[in-house]
């Protein structure tokens, strides 16, 4: 589903980045994705909206004045009709609420940020004018996302009643690995981190498609960023899992060298 045309619920919509130098992200991003950008009023926090191919794919924001020593990182959103019933899910199932509900003018929509009971940080999206990312699976576009939690098994059940979907655990022992399904195909990953993440915090992880690894994998160290493990196989393409220069964790994919 390259180009998206409706507006998707319960399940992950929007990807948005907080950093600490909005202009080197945005050099970074450009070269890695081939994106381009529009413009980012003060009015609105110079909230970014990048795009691929023309269509919105993503956005990137400097840290809010007082959130200075908040972390450089990516917030996965899910698609909601109502950010306030979703919250009171979110709540009677263990999780928190970090930001309430609140309208982004003129009339996009509403955005809520939400902690889940394994302390995953995540952001919910209740379309307005604006439906989250047109575009998925291109070069520079979202293709998958995951959360890497600590009771994979609980979390699943989680997102299952707070967004109504279904969970199945893949086979094998290797990596306890649930995916999310609203019909098919799934919609998201739940992953079980053992022993070798020893100090690194539960978080949910952003996938972007790119045409080539070898290049974006040459782009990201010319911008000072650095790969943290990869390539890893999967039957979907080859993944790497590296961080920008400022400190964001995100991953990117692709079935080519």
């Amino acid at each position: 589903m390259p180009i998206v045309t409706e507006r998707l619920s319960n399940r992950p919509v929007w990807f948005d980045l907080s950093t600490s130098d909005l202009a080197a992200a945005k050099a970074l991003y450009a070269e890695l994705f081939g994106w381009t950008f529009g413009d980012s009023p003060a009015e609105l926090g110079f909230y970014t909206m990048a795009f691929a191919k023309g269509i919105p794919a993503a956005a990137m924001a400097p840290k809010m004045l007082g959130q200075e020593g908040a972390p450089v990182t990516w917030t996965v959103y899910f698609g909601v009709t109502d950010a306030d019933a979703t919250m009171t899910r979110i709540t009677a199932n263990g999780g928190t609420v970090m930001v309430s509900p609140m309208a982004i003018p003129p009339d996009l929509g509403r955005m809520a940020i939400a902690v889940d009971p394994g302390s995953a940080v995540f952001g919910l999206w209740e379309h307005g004018s604006f439906a989250g990312a047109g575009i998925e699976g291109e070069h520079g576009a979202m293709c998958w996302t995951e959360v890497a939690c600590r009771n994979a098994a609980a979390n699943a059940a989680f997102y299952t009643a707070v967004f109504g979907l279904t969970s199945q655990r893949l086979p094998g022992d290797a990596v306890e690995y649930y995916i999310l399904h609203d019909g098919e195909p799934g919609v998201a990953g739940v992953m079980q981190m053992d022993a070798a993440w020893e100090g690194i915090p539960p978080y949910w992880m952003p996938y972007f498609a790119v045409d080539s690894l070898g290049a974006a994998n040459t782009t990201l160290s010319k911008h000072g960023g650095k790969i943290l493990n990869g390539p890893i196989p999967s039957p979907f393409g080859r993944i790497m899992v590296v961080q920008d220069a400022q400190g964001a964790v995100f991953s990117y994919m692709s079935g080519n060298d």
